[in-house]
């Protein structure tokens, strides 16, 4: 079976590693600790974005896979 390509998460990937680093330099600058866990919070919510698009992805093609070939070609 042929992997997903799942190139088009690499803009929100990076945006993640943004909103990390951005957690990092309110950590250094001693930041509220309630402001740092809000950003902690978002970067969570973006991680689990990605991760359900790419489930997604994998789930469909799967699918796709176990519908389109016989029954013998999936053993």
């Amino acid at each position: 079976m042929k992997h997903s390509c799942h190139k088009d998460q690499l803009s929100s990937i990076r945006r993640i590693e943004g909103q990390v680093r951005g957690v990092e330099k309110m950590i250094e600058e001693g930041k509220y600790c309630i402001d740092i866990l809000n950003q902690i919070k978002a970067v969570k919510n973006s991680i689990t974005s990605v991760e359900g698009k790419i489930l997604n992805t994998h789930l469909r093609a799967v699918s796709y896979t176990h519908l389109t070939l016989p029954t013998s070609d999936l053993v």
